[in-house]
């Protein structure tokens, strides 16, 4: 094992399993439970009933004992560790690998990895590749090479302020740049040059399609430094925070699901001792009471530092109880959380007291678990403008500072409206059923592996099945604009919500012989990665995707290697085209989050420091739900400018006469 200046296992456990307080507060409810039980039992025989009961015996529920930790390979032989794909394993498994449940992995002991298990192999810096050197007790051979990538100096001053909230005692920081800008060089450089030699692990959780960057990233920033000094790196989705936890063997999680998964969260362990937190696409927190959300405050509140990164963080005040403790540090007056070990709904509930008592806009409601639950509603512009002007201060001030956000380029916005024929709003007036029998598309939908007659929406689903007609309708007129667009040399970046309207679009252009690259959320990174790779390179001049963040579009962009071919020229880095991007908006959101994310798709800094411009369209039908979506959108965005401090980041009454001129 190199002599790294780390602590020798990395896997080992930070807080006990049922000795934190949200634990011995479940105990001790559950304890009471039970009395109460007894005492009912208790007084129905002293009743006097003369009715006998046959005794009920239950069969109490086996549970399985595993180890948490694989075996150290025997003398001459190493432990490879897997990721296998859920419709792979039948063959991993046919080709010698092996389901270990208490890691929850696959893995094949031996002395050389069969070919059949090649593909197979973990990647640099993934959980799989992490249990596997620490069973190993090695890790694989490094080598130091000269970087590739050097930080602008935009870059620098985001890694001096980041280190220098450090070293005045505050173990936060927010990265809230535009999109395009540099934000995971900043911090992997901030991060490269933490000189503490107790900071040794580094945990970044980010959406599925940022990681092949975050790999690059992290290789490159660390690609001159000794194997010995260099850090420790986990990546993980969102989605896989689960694993980031363990559960002994001797607690009862019970039989539900989400009752599992609650008490996983609460009662399990934490996994890795982790010294420095990143949080990527961070404005996915912003539902402090999901399961990602309490694992990873979990993470943060063990943790050394912690650094949040997203260009739209939120764009209302309870957004932000992710960063309540930061907050609270800045402020210095009185306390958000305090010292207890609050989680999920508690945090929830003390950051609206919070807002409340400092005079938010908040309503009350009551949910249908018959909890309270809170909406920011303030009753005019003054009363908006106050309440985000007070956030924007939270972030930006304090004697410490601990953020960052500048804009990039303004992004040309124009409106797209497209009216619907005489035909076309018959169809989107129509019922559901109708409507899909009339267009020929499927009445049944698969739901849990069973055919499900497609039903006619309730009130409730109504708004979201017009806007799904109205995606499906206009599918002609965008093909033609994106026809139109083609012709006059620009590559087209199309934005779409629904998998049946990408699928529809996708085979309209086909048919009229251009070369379409398709990007969803069921696809995997690698085979994302091979459908961007035909867009940049210009294989294909459109491509569209329902994905709206960590993906890159823009011209002039240093790309991945790649790694599907095999010629020796794979490994060489290339360029994308420097055709013009065109981005359509075609189906419209809600969320200024979403918003933001896809426009900065191809409104980014090439590989030569320089901006990068992509006009964006924002598509709606006329006269229908998409119109009043894209008016309460533009609102948003103009929100979340004001609260990251880019109050210029869109002129809403620009866009209002733009599409005053087009009508």
């Amino acid at each position: 094992m190199p002599p790294r200046r780390r602590k020798p296992t990395t896997t080992a456990r930070t807080v006990a399993a049922g000795k934190s307080a949200a634990a011995r507060k479940f105990k001790q409810s559950a304890g009471a439970a039970s009395k109460t039980t007894a005492s009912k039992t208790t007084a129905s025989k002293s009743s006097g009933a003369t009715a006998k009961r046959r005794p009920t015996t239950r069969k109490k529920a086996v549970r399985k004992t595993a180890s948490p930790d694989l075996r150290m390979p025997d003398p001459g032989e190493r432990v490879w560790v897997l990721d296998v794909p859920f419709e792979d394993r039948a063959l991993a498994s046919a080709s010698g690998a092996r389901w270990h449940p208490g890691p929850r992995v696959f893995a094949y002991y031996g002395t050389e990895l069969p070919d059949g298990l090649a593909s197979f192999e973990s990647m640099p810096y993934s959980l799989q590749r992490w249990v596997e050197d620490d069973a190993n007790e090695e890790w694989r051979e490094e080598v130091v090479h000269e970087r590739s990538m050097t930080p602008r100096e935009t870059q620098l001053e985001s890694v001096r302020r980041q280190l220098g909230a450090m070293e005045n005692g505050f173990p936060y920081f927010a990265q809230m740049d535009s999109t395009g800008l540099g934000k995971t060089l900043a911090v992997c450089e901030a991060v490269r040059q933490m000189k503490d030699p107790s900071i040794g692990t580094v945990l970044v959780v980010a959406p599925k399609g940022a990681l092949p960057g975050w790999r690059r990233t992290i290789a490159d920033s660390e690609a001159d430094v000794d194997p010995a000094d260099r850090k420790r790196w986990l990546l993980v989705t969102y989605q896989s925070t689960k694993k980031l936890l363990t559960v002994p063997e001797d607690t009862d999680l019970g039989k539900r699901k989400k009752t599992q998964n609650k008490r996983t969260i609460t009662l399990g362990e934490l996994r890795f001792d982790i010294d420095v937190v990143i949080a990527d696409e961070s404005h996915a927190l912003m539902n402090i009471e999901s399961q990602q959300s309490q694992i990873l405050w979990r993470y943060q509140e063990a943790a050394r530092a912690v650094v949040w990164m997203s260009a739209t963080p939120g764009y209302q005040p309870m957004h932000f109880a992710y960063m309540a403790r930061a907050i609270e540090l800045s402020r210095g007056d009185g306390q958000i959380i305090g010292d207890e070990d609050a989680l999920g709904y508690a945090v929830t509930t003390k950051w609206a007291a919070f807002l409340q008592d400092a005079g938010f806009a908040l309503k009350e409601g009551k949910a249908t678990t018959g909890l309270k639950t809170w909406r920011w509603e303030p009753e005019d512009a003054a009363r908006r403008e106050r309440d985000i002007g007070t956030i924007h201060r939270w972030l930006a001030g304090g004697a410490v500072p601990w953020s960052i956000s500048r804009p990039s380029p303004p992004t040309p916005r124009e409106p797209l409206g497209q009216e619907l024929t005489a035909a076309q709003k018959r169809l989107y007036n129509s019922a559901w059923i109708d409507y899909r029998k009339e267009l020929g598309l499927p009445l049944w939908r698969t739901s849990g592996g069973k055919r499900v007659l497609q039903k006619n929406p309730s009130t409730r689903a109504a708004t979201l099945r017009f806007r799904q007609k109205c995606s499906y309708l206009r599918i002609p007129s965008t093909a033609d604009q994106v026809r139109s667009w083609v012709r006059d040399g620009n590559q087209v970046f199309v934005s779409m919500f629904y998998r049946e309207s990408v699928a529809a679009l996708a085979e309209t252009l086909r048919e009229e012989g251009l070369d379409v690259a398709v990007v969803d959320g069921s696809m995997s990174s690698p085979e994302q990665e091979v459908q961007i790779r035909r867009f940049q390179t210009g294989a294909s001049r459109v491509i569209v995707s329902t994905t709206t963040s960590a993906i890159n579009l823009h011209t002039n962009e240093l790309l991945l290697p790649d790694t599907h071919r095999a010629s020796s020229q794979a490994s060489l880095p290339s360029v994308s085209t420097s055709a013009p991007r065109v981005t359509l908006i075609h189906d419209p959101r809600w969320t200024p989050i979403d918003i933001r994310q896809i426009e900065g798709r191809a409104n980014r800094i090439d590989k030569d420091h320089q901006h990068t411009t992509s006009t964006c369209y924002y598509g709606y039908a006329e006269g229908t739900v998409e119109e009043e979506m894209v008016l309460t959108g533009i609102e948003r965005i103009a929100d979340l400018g004001s609260i990251v401090g880019q109050s210029d980041l869109i002129d809403p009454e620009a866009f209002l006469a733009a599409r005053a001129e087009r009508a």
